[in-house]
């Protein structure tokens, strides 16, 4: 029988599995809720992962019973240690049959897993965001990732709190808006189904749902987009900008090596909002001027075809002393390249 190897990708949002042969072939794939523990709790998060596996196997046509050879479990809110040993632990005891061995990280490192092997910077923007360096010889460095109340700038959360927050401080005469806020205040209302601004309450508080919130930033990327509302420009562009910081604040502490590979040094780019290029891109090259003492002079953007639950299944073979061959060039490709 051939060994296999599984890979999860989990998101704040959703989260997706993959079932790999150690030559690269995917054998199944599945998806399922969020496994974000400090999101849904450790248990909760366990159980959704022992259903992906589940699933995954019936997929498969495998035993549910049958341990996989290795997992590996690439979570968002999965990069902290302690949490980690007591989730492989709990894992181990509760579901045994689940796999021999393991590895997780957070989401950040599979998605560069799957697209570089020599490293780079990989900058999430989805949900929330986050932002970490990689290089062959060093630990990685993280800039973001603590959270919609700690940070999450640039991110699809940020930009429709940002845009409503503009809304709310128009409309009680404490920061006039520049611009015109017509489109983001019918855009409020048709999102979450209200007709005034204390109805949005009950969703950003009583019943708060990050994820909803941060779908209505598809409707401001039309705004920017298709309609060039004003508001909507100014926000993208500031998310721009500030991702932008993100990658400068890891950068400073870069390896020249991967400064200076082929295109500059290379950003993973995962997450929604990347769809809005367009709507970023002057923002996101301003910003990269922004810092005089970090000097970037040369960079370039991929976008995975594939999900980063293959650089978990990989990374999860290497911990457990397999190899799992791994298309680069079909996982990910250029979207954007600049030099200054």
């Amino acid at each position: 029988m051939d060994i296999l190897v599984g890979g999860i990708e989990g998101g704040a949002t959703c989260s997706k599995m993959v079932l790999m042969k150690l030559d690269g072939t995917v054998v199944a794939r599945s998806e399922g809720l969020c496994t974000n523990p400090w999101l849904v709790g450790q248990e909760e998060c366990m159980k959704r992962i022992y259903d992906l596996s589940l699933d995954i196997k019936k997929q498969a046509g495998i035993d549910p019973n049958t341990p996989l050879k290795a997992l590996g479990l690439s979570l968002s809110g999965g990069g902290e240690e302690e949490s980690q040993k007591k989730i492989i632990e709990a894992l181990k005891n509760k579901y045994s049959s689940l796999s021999e061995n393991y590895f997780i990280c957070n989401d950040t490192i599979g998605s560069m897993a799957t697209a570089k092997e020599e490293g780079g910077l990989v900058l999430i923007s989805g949900t929330g965001s986050c932002c970490v360096l990689f290089g062959p010889q060093m630990e990685p460095r993280r800039c973001g990732g603590w959270g919609h109340l700690m940070s999450d700038e640039g991110s699809a959360y940020w930009m429709t709190q940002k845009a409503l927050k503009m809304l709310f401080d128009h409309e009680d005469n404490l920061f006039p808006c520049p611009y015109d806020v017509t489109f983001v205040k019918q855009t409020m209302r048709n999102h979450f189904k209200i007709e005034s601004q204390m109805d949005l309450l009950e969703h950003l508080y009583t019943k708060f749902d990050k994820s909803f919130i941060a779908s209505m930033s598809k409707e401001l990327s039309k705004g920017a987009l298709e309609k060039k509302d004003p508001l909507c420009c100014h926000v993208f562009c500031e998310a721009g900008k500030i991702l932008a910081r993100h990658v400068l604040a890891v950068a400073a502490k870069a390896d020249k090596a991967l400064l200076n590979l082929d295109g500059g040094l290379p950003i993973v780019c995962v997450g929604s909002v990347w769809k809005s290029w367009e709507a970023l891109k002057d923002g996101f090259l301003e910003g990269m001027k922004s810092r005089p003492d970090v000097k970037i002079s040369e960079f370039t953007l991929l976008r995975l075809h594939e999900t980063g639950a293959l650089g978990a299944a990989f990374l999860a073979a290497k911990a457990a002393k397999l190899h799992l061959h791994l298309n680069y060039a079909a996982n990910a490709d250029v979207f954007f390249h600049h030099k200054f």
